[in-house]
């Protein structure tokens, strides 16, 4: 027994030593490191923009038109059929002249853009709106100032649509006027929310959707299990986002951040001056799943 313990490893360690080693990473890994997994979000902030500008502009070309970029993919689903990122250009054009093979969301965050469709119409995108290419679309899009989005795209491997394919406009909903109904009690079971919302654009199945929600103050407890069985990322406008997990881990997501909450992720969902926030969500669902 004392030669088991005293035995030198290749490392230097003696055989306790390197046992009591093995012991910690064992734990780690199955402690302290799966509940760090648990309560992965993915965050939109400073340290994000960071890498983006110490990454090198691209050129790059889908087929549509030679554009100088640089992206930063912040998640990708596990069906590899949604992913979520920011993404930088300078000035130029893409002229879609066959159908997109995507729904997209695009979020502008400096820069300008104008979107002209199929029937000729031009839409000017300015930072603070944003705007959905759905799957099929046609028309192009030009790069007038520099620009920074936070893009969302569904149908990687394959999306439906059930409704027209012209673009979407999203206003600036701090300064435009949304039709989004009255307040309502939100998981009243839970909680003491107040909230109202829109849908702005959804795909066939509603595994993609995009809208604006709006509520008072309050919080849903992890009990409501309210994230579970999608994906979803929120942009607040005003109000800030308060995500406690069950593990004790708190995050805070201000406006000019984002957070992208993973399906079955458990904790607290709150807002403790209430907000207004964009909101994407994402269902992996049987087709789309390996």
């Amino acid at each position: 027994m004392s030669y088991i313990f005293t035995t030198q490893t290749n490392h230097g360690f003696t055989m306790k030593q390197f046992i009591l080693f093995i012991f910690l990473i064992l734990n780690l890994n199955g402690g302290i490191y799966s509940n760090l997994h648990a309560a992965d979000l993915t965050h939109l902030d400073k340290s994000v923009f960071a890498d983006l500008i110490n990454t090198e502009f691209e050129s790059y070309n889908a087929g549509y038109g030679e554009l100088t970029v640089r992206e930063y993919e912040l998640f990708t689903s596990e069906d590899e059929n949604f992913s979520i990122g920011i993404w930088e250009a300078k000035r130029g054009e893409e002229v879609m002249d066959t159908p997109y093979p995507y729904n997209e969301f695009m979020y502008v965050l400096f820069g300008q853009m104008v979107i002209k469709n199929s029937d000729g119409q031009d839409i000017i995108i300015n930072p603070g709106q944003g705007f959905i290419t759905p799957k099929d679309w046609m028309g192009s899009l030009t790069i007038t100032e520099d620009l920074a989005i936070i893009y969302a795209i569904d149908g990687l491997k394959g999306t439906k649509n059930a409704g027209p394919i012209n673009s979407v406009k999203i206003n600036d909903a701090r300064v435009s006027v949304y039709d989004l109904g009255d307040f309502e009690p939100y998981y009243p079971k839970y909680s003491n929310l107040l909230a109202r919302g829109i849908t702005l654009f959804s795909n066939q199945d509603e595994s993609f959707q995009v809208g604006i929600w709006e509520s008072s103050s309050g919080s849903i407890p992890a009990s409501a299990e309210y994230f579970h069985g999608y994906h979803e990322f929120m942009y607040p406008l005003s109000g800030s986002i308060r995500l406690s997990h069950i593990n004790g881990q708190v995050s805070v997501t201000n406006p000019g951040e984002g957070v992208l909450i993973p399906s079955n992720w458990d904790g607290e969902f709150a807002v403790p001056e209430g907000i207004l926030k964009i909101w994407i969500s994402y269902t992996e669902t049987a087709t789309t799943k390996k």
